[in-house]
């Protein structure tokens, strides 16, 4: 199942950028991840809390600044996309997730891009 919402951002797209390119910085905005650690290349170890539950394991992380778009997702199937796009006076936020079974996953997706919103916001 595809999930896509979009949040606008009052920071510049490469300082808003700049905060989502760093894994290990990832969770200070996603509300469910308690901790990501870089390992070789693209690959990073994981560990989440859902509903109540520690899970672990392994995913990929790659940002291009090019683009400025971070990509990430395991093997089991999950994954998503952030990108930052200009927009007025500030940026667009992308969030697109394609969930196998999550099912409050619109719900994460708000609650995540507004976590990031005031976070980067705070910090400019």
């Amino acid at each position: 199942m595809e999930h896509v919402h979009s949040q606008h951002v009052a920071a510049e797209p490469d300082k808003v950028f700049a905060a989502l390119a760093d894994p290990a910085g990832m969770a200070r905005f996603v509300p469910q991840l308690t901790r990501i650690t870089p390992q070789d290349g693209d690959q990073v170890a994981v560990e989440a809390r859902y509903e109540g539950r520690t899970q672990r394991g392994e995913a990929y992380f790659h940002a291009d600044e090019g683009a400025r778009t971070v990509e990430w997702g395991t093997a089991g199937g999950y994954r998503g996309s952030i990108s930052v796009d200009a927009d007025g006076d500030g940026s667009m936020l992308t969030l697109s997730l394609h969930t196998t079974h999550i099912e409050h996953a619109d719900h994460d997706i708000a609650a995540t891009l507004d976590a990031i919103r005031r976070l980067v916001e705070a910090d400019v």
